[in-house]
Formats: C-alpha cells, structure tokens, sequence
C-alpha cells in the first residue's frame, strides 16, 4: 500500500538521522521488511535526492543530520495518494488519536509544495475519494490505545485488565507489546502476556484497564506479523489450526469473489455456467458464516460438514425471527 510505504521510508529516514550506523540487516529488522526491500528503499531515497552515505568502515548506512526531505520534488501522484489516504483515513477512524494528526500532516506537506503543484492536487482530490469501513470506539478505548502506542514505539511494558469471555471474569497480565494491527473495523495489540506465557492478541475494546510499566523489553528479531497470523487474515484465532473449506458461489456472486483476495490462503476454479468454487484454509468459521450470509442463495458450503451445519442453523434462526410479527416498542 502507498500509505504503508510512505510510513517505512519516514521511518528509515528517522533511523539514518538518528546519529548511529545500521547496516542493512539492521534497517530490514527495525522496519519489519526483508533486506531486499530496504535495498529498493535505500535507492528510492537516492532518487528522490536524499542521499545516504555508506561508512565503509563501519559497514553500514546513515544520513548527514540536516537532510531534508524534499517535498518539493514528490511527484503529482505520491502528493495526491497521500493527500487522499490521509483525508479519508481521517473521516473514517473517528474517536483514536488518529484523527486530526494524518489531516494536519498532509497539510503541512501540502504548503511546502509549488502553487501550482498544491492546487492541482486540491482540484484533483476531489475527484477521488476512498470510503473505508467506519470505526468509532468508546472514548475509553482512546486512552488504552494511547497507552498501547507509546509502550510499542518505547518498547515498554504494559499492565492490562481485560474482558475474558472464556473464563466470564477481568484478566489482568503484563504484556510486552509487539505491535498494533487494524482490522476487521477494531485495533489489536499483539504482543507476549505473563499468563499465557507465549504470543497472544488482545482487542482493544476489550481493555478496560492499561498501565504503562517502568519495565522495558526487547522485540525479538523473529517476531513478523505475517509470519504470526501466518495464512489467516484473522487476528483473533478461535481454533488451534485452519480447516479446509470450499465454497461454491453461483455466477451473479462469482465476479465478485474472484476479483478480491478475501484470504490469502484462496484458490478460485472456474465452473461451467458462470459458477466458481473457492478454496481456503480457515481459523475462524464464524466469520466466515457471516460472510457467507451475506451473499444470500448465491453460496452454498460445500465443505466442512461442520461449517454447512454451522450456516444452516444461523439461517433457521433467522427465520424463525421472521415468522411472528415484528415487536413494537
């Protein structure tokens, strides 16, 4: 994504500033990408006019302290794809700290710029819009997030109390977190708990006490987010391993299955008619039904039994909503 982009190459050149040498090994772990991608970074910024400097002695990179990111020269496209994602992304997490900072940084960028470039791409973006699916958490969660942000970016501990469905009572663990992830239209924190002794996420939402620890800890090198939710899109694993479904969706639902990568785990095989049957490997079945229902008659489960079972009883208790008059207040 252009804005994640944007956000690591910030990110590499607070690192470069910072007055110490990283070799390349060191960028890939701080930036949470392969060696590969800091090389195409590092060249990305050599183009742009930000000119690293390479220590052959100390083996490694860095960036005299007064370089300044021209954003005078940040074509027309780079200025209105940020300028775009920052607006939208704006009016759409409403109630986090996001809201306002990612409007006020496209801001000041936008009057470094030329006239002419700063009104071309005011005049455009209101040609393109992106609408993401609305988030407005209780203000309460606004003040766990804050705490979970700066214990990530400070590498410090955080004491949590949160709701535990399972065991119908407040859980209380100290958490080292590792990172902060939205999705699904919620933030998650994922990091290593006390209790459970090993990696595990907890939603925001369901913090209702943070505490910022004195205590810090040090991320480990092997810990990527990918690597961790692995094949799943879904932060939150309800069963230890992912079951293989298949689905088969009529043609007037084909088109659009086939043209999103819904998991990445998906495979699509054309039928006759028009009709697709897709494959996936999948942690979360109730989600996955809720999905499914709302493509109405147009999907139909073909496997697991337990997940064909799991949509008709949904389906049945619907109905039987249906079948007396609507309550009045």
């Amino acid at each position: 994504m252009v804005a994640g982009r944007i956000h690591r190459l910030l990110r590499l050149i607070a690192l470069l500033q910072s007055g110490r040498v990283y070799n390349s090994a060191q960028l890939a772990s701080e930036c949470e990408v392969s060696r590969r991608t800091v090389f195409r970074d590092l060249n990305t910024l050599q183009e742009a006019g930000i000119y690293v400097l390479y220590d052959d002695e100390k083996q490694g990179y860095s960036l005299p302290w007064r370089t300044i990111v021209p954003f005078k020269d940040l074509t027309f496209e780079e200025v209105l794809a940020l300028f775009v994602l920052s607006q939208d992304l704006d009016k759409t997490i409403v109630g986090l700290p996001l809201d306002g900072i990612a409007r006020s940084a496209s801001a000041k960028i936008l009057s470094s710029l030329p006239d002419d470039l700063r009104e071309h791409v005011i005049e455009a973006a209101r040609s393109v819009s992106i609408w993401l699916t609305p988030c407005n958490p209780a203000k309460r969660n606004e003040i766990h997030y804050k705490t979970l942000l700066k214990a990530v970016t400070s590498k410090q501990n955080v004491r949590i109390h949160y709701d535990c469905p399972k065991e119908q009572k407040t859980v209380s663990t100290m958490l080292s977190p590792y990172h902060m992830l939205y999705s699904n239209r919620e933030w998650f924190v994922i990091g290593r708990s006390s209790v459970d002794r090993g990696i595990k996420v907890f939603p925001v939402l369901k913090i209702k006490k943070s505490e910022l620890l004195d205590e810090t800890f040090k991320k480990p090198s092997r810990f990527k987010l990918e690597r961790y939710l692995g094949k799943s899109l879904e932060p939150v694993r309800n069963s230890p391993r992912a079951v293989p479904v298949k689905i088969r969706f009529q043609s007037r639902a084909a088109q659009t299955v086939s043209h999103i990568n819904w998991d990445q785990s998906q495979e699509i095989r054309t039928l006759k008619g028009g009709d697709i049957e897709f494959r996936a490997r999948v942690e979360n079945l109730d989600q996955l039904t809720d999905w499914l229902l709302s493509f109405g008659n147009q999907a139909e489960v073909i496997s697991p039994p337990s997940l064909r079972k799991l949509v008709k009883t949904r389906i049945a208790e619907m109905a039987q909503i249906y079948t007396s008059p609507a309550r009045r207040n």
